[in-house]
């Protein structure tokens, strides 16, 4: 009876400390961080350098990398799970991902494809930033209906994103975006965007623009004042944010 006893006791001993191992096992699965690599390329699978990369999860704070000169980037020390990847660079339509984050995700190079925002070639001659901030300037200095900010301005202030310069602008207002940033509307209306004297087809200004690429940005709040060669036949009335980038 002794022995039976004693057999039963050191079975109990042998059978917990398997049981409590599930856990331990469960838990170093969920802690366990990934790097998260791929690669930005448009539509030709040509690179993009500079690319700007944002990862976001809710109840984190957003990290930021650039894509480098062969169109990578890296995130590392991420937690499993489910993560928002958005990717935009002047010129190109942004993007924006959802990614589960594990051992399986994060085996493969993440593919970015970016498209160029379809241009329309307006009346204004650009050949180069002097020229461009010189045009710049001079309606600062003379056309009181526009607003100004130089690429001083813009750094002094330092956004995350372009639109956010624009809530100390009377009769703009700032909403979230289905997309990338922020959706922007000057007197309830959506602005044309131009970059370097091209029309940015139906784009927002956070998805054409990072706070780090500009050297000025005008503001109108409507076709009061807009230079003629910025006022869009396909949206009458409606203002127009016009923005130069600095040189590279």
């Amino acid at each position: 009876m002794f022995a039976r006893r004693t057999l039963l006791f050191l079975g109990s001993l042998a059978i917990f400390p398997l049981a409590a191992l599930h856990p331990q096992t469960d838990n170093a699965q969920q802690s366990a961080a990934f790097s998260l690599s791929g690669l930005v390329h448009d539509e030709s699978n040509a690179p993009i350098s500079s690319a700007e990369l944002r990862l976001a999860r809710k109840g984190e704070a957003a990290r930021l990398a650039r894509s480098g000169p062969d169109g990578r980037f890296t995130f590392s020390g991420i937690q499993s799970g489910d993560v928002e990847l958005s990717v935009r660079r002047m010129g190109y339509k942004a993007v924006t991902r959802n990614i589960q984050v594990n051992a399986a995700s994060t085996s493969s190079p993440v593919d970015v494809s970016l498209r160029m925002i379809a241009t329309d070639v307006s009346d204004v001659l650009v050949e180069g930033e002097d020229t461009k901030m010189h045009e710049f300037y001079e309606r600062r200095s003379h056309n009181n209906f526009g607003k100004y900010f130089d690429g001083a301005e813009i750094m002094r202030r330092d956004p995350r994103l372009m639109s956010e310069i624009l809530r100390t602008v009377p009769g703009a207002s700032i909403g979230a975006s289905t997309r990338i940033g922020n959706r922007v509307l000057l007197r309830g209306c959506k602005p044309t965007i131009w970059v370097n004297g091209m029309k940015a087809f139906g784009a927002e200004v956070d998805e054409v623009a990072n706070p780090t690429d500009i050297a000025g940005m005008e503001v109108y709040l409507s076709w009061a004042g807009l230079p003629p060669q910025f006022q869009d036949r396909e949206n009458p009335g409606c203002g127009a944010i016009i923005l130069w980038t600095r040189d590279r």
